[in-house]
C-alpha cells in the first residue's frame, strides 16, 4: 500500500509513511519526563504538551526536506518527492550534472532550515505567556539544534558527509576516494550513535532511558547501512561513467530476411561453432542478428531451422526462421557514461545497433551486456 501523499502548492508531493507516528511516540515518551516537573501540570498537561514537542520534529523534519528540495530544484535538478519515516526524512531528486557548490547548498539547506527553527524557538520562548508554553518553545529550539548539529556531521549518510563528500570530489582525483572517506566516518559516526547511550546506561544505570538506547542502535544501524549504500552507489557511478558503446559491442554476422538460408555465415545454425565471434556468447550477445524493415531485428530459431531440409535450404528465407525482437535500439559508437544509460533507458529496447562515424552499423551492444558490465567490479 503506497504511503499517502501531501500536496502542497509550489513544492513536490511529500509522502508520509505511517511509521512516521512511531517517531512522533518515541519523541512524546522521551521528553514527557522534562514536563512533569513543571509545577501545577496534570498527566493531560504533560501528555498534550509531549505530544506537540512529537509533532513539532515531524513538521521540522518535513520543512528540513523542503529546504533540500527548493534548493535542489533551484539549482537545476528535478525533485521527484520527499518522504517522512521512521528515521526522519529524505528528498528524491534527479540531477545528471550538478556543481560541486551547487551540490554543498543542497545538502547544507536542510540543517539550516533547522538552525532557523531552534532561533525563532528560542526568541518566541522569551515572550511566552507560562511555563507549559515556555518549555515546548525550549524543547523545540533544543531538538532543533540537536537536528542541525547531527546533520552536518561529516559523515555519509547525514548532509554534512554529503557536503564534504562534494568537496572531496572536485579535490580528489577519484569520485569514489571522497565517498570511501565520508562512508568511512559516517560509520565511526554510527558505531558512537549506539556506544553513547549504551555506556551511559551503563555508568547511570537508574536515569538512562531503556527508550534512548533503542533508539540510538537503532539509529546507528540506520547509518551503517546508509554509509554502505553510499559505498555501493559510488561503485555503480564509477562503473556507468567507465561505460561506452564501442568497447562494450561485439562484431557478429548481420543477415537480411529475405536472404536465403544457404547464404548464412558457416556455423550460424550452432552457436558453439568456430565460426561464432568468441567473445559473443561471453559477454551476453546473440551469435547471429537477422534484420527486416517490417519486423525489426531477430535471432535464428535453431529448432525451426534444423527442420528445414537441406534441399529446400535455397528456398526458404532467413525471416522464416527467425524469432523477431521488435525494433533495435540505435548507439552512437562513442556514446558513453551517463549520456549512454539514458539513450539504452529511453529507447527502452532489448538489442541496440551501434552506429559508427560514417553511419554504418559496426556492432551490437544489449542490455543484458549493459547490466553485466554494471554488476561487475
Amino acid at each position: 500500500m503506497p504511503a499517502p501523499s501531501l500536496r502542497l502548492p509550489g513544492l513536490p508531493p511529500i509522502r508520509i509513511s505511517g511509521a512516521t507516528l512511531v517517531m512522533v511516540a518515541v519523541i512524546t515518551l522521551l521528553v514527557a519526563p522534562g514536563f512533569r516537573i513543571i509545577p501545577g501540570i496534570t498527566s493531560a498537561g504533560v501528555l498534550v504538551l509531549s505530544l506537540a514537542v512529537g509533532v513539532s520534529l515531524v513538521v521540522s523534519v518535513a520543512l528540513h526536506e523542503i529546504g533540500h528540495a527548493l534548493v535542489a530544484r533551484a539549482s537545476g535538478a528535478h525533485v521527484d518527492h520527499i518522504a517522512l519515516t521512521l528515521w526522519g526524512g529524505h528528498t528524491t531528486y534527479r540531477a545528471r550534472r550538478v556543481g560541486s557548490l551547487p551540490s554543498v547548498l543542497i545538502s547544507l539547506a536542510g540543517p539550516a532550515v533547522n538552525l532557523v527553527i531552534a532561533v525563532a524557538a528560542a526568541l518566541a520562548e522569551r515572550a511566552a505567556p507560562g511555563a507549559g508554553s515556555s518549555h515546548l518553545l525550549t524543547m523545540i529550539s533544543s531538538l532543533n539544534w540537536a537536528l542541525a548539529v547531527f546533520n552536518v556531521l561529516p559523515g555519509l549518510p547525514m548532509d554534512g558527509g554529503r557536503a564534504l563528500e562534494s568537496l572531496l570530489g572536485a579535490l580528489l582525483p577519484s569520485p569514489r576516494t571522497a565517498t570511501r572517506i565520508t562512508a568511512w566516518i559516517g560509520r565511526v559516526i554510527a558505531i558512537m550513535v549506539v556506544a553513547g547511550p549504551l555506556l551511559a546506561a551503563l555508568r547511570f544505570p537508574g536515569s538512562t532511558s531503556l527508550i534512548l538506547v533503542l533508539w540510538g542502535v537503532m539509529i546507528g544501524m540506520m547509518l551503517w547501512r546508509g554509509a554502505g549504500d553510499a559505498l555501493r552507489e559510488a561503485g555503480l557511478r564509477e562503473r556507468v561513467l567507465a561505460l561506452r558503446a564501442g568497447d562494450l559491442m561485439v562484431r557478429i554476422p548481420l543477415v537480411r530476411a529475405d536472404a536465403p538460408l544457404t547464404s548464412l555465415p558457416s556455423g550460424a545454425e550452432d552457436p558453439s561453432a568456430a565460426a561464432q565471434p568468441a567473445d559473443a556468447t561471453d559477454r551476453g550477445a546473440p551469435h547471429l542478428l537477422v534484420l527486416d524493415p517490417s519486423h525489426g531485428v531477430g535471432v535464428l530459431d535453431e529448432q525451426a531451422l534444423a527442420s528445414v531440409p537441406e534441399p529446400q535450404r535455397p528456398a526458404v528465407p532467413t525471416g522464416a526462421v527467425t524469432t523477431w525482437l521488435g525494433a533495435p535500439g540505435r548507439l552512437s559508437e562513442d556514446l558513453s557514461g551517463e549520456d549512454l544509460v539514458e539513450a539504452v533507458q529511453t529507447q527502452r529496447r532489448a538489442v541496440h545497433l551501434v552506429i559508427g562515424d560514417s553511419g554504418e552499423i559496426v556492432g551490437v551492444v544489449t542490455t543484458a551486456m549493459i547490466d553485466r558490465a554494471l554488476q561487475q567490479g
